[in-house]
């Protein structure tokens, strides 16, 4: 678990307007990151964990992933799927971040 990436989630979230489930999901990502945002949940493991359907949880993923918050990267067993590997994009939301705390600290 990444503390630094999952506040910066947190914050980059607030700022981008990032609400519901997609604000869930990233937050869920976060906590399983890496310092390097890197993370393997599955999407049954999300869903159950946040209380939102399957199909809930992979739209959030695709949205967030088209809008630039993350890369996701299939993960093959042999012959089987296993989850994805997930790539939060740690300069978008360390950048957002950066601009959450620069805007308060002039409120």
């Amino acid at each position: 678990m990444s503390s630094k990436i999952q506040g910066y989630v947190w914050d980059a979230c607030a700022v981008s307007g990032i609400k519901g489930t997609r604000l869930m999901v990233m937050v869920r990502l976060a906590d399983y990151s890496s310092d390097e945002g890197t993370c393997y949940p599955g999407v049954k493991t999300i869903s159950r964990q946040i209380g939102a359907g399957e199909s809930t949880i992979r739209t959030a993923l695709s949205e967030l992933e088209a809008e630039g918050w993350l890369r996701r990267e299939n993960r093959r067993n042999g012959n089987r799927n296993t989850s994805n590997m997930y790539h939060l994009n740690v300069e978008t939301v360390s950048y957002t971040h950066l601009r959450a705390h620069e805007t308060s600290l002039h409120l």
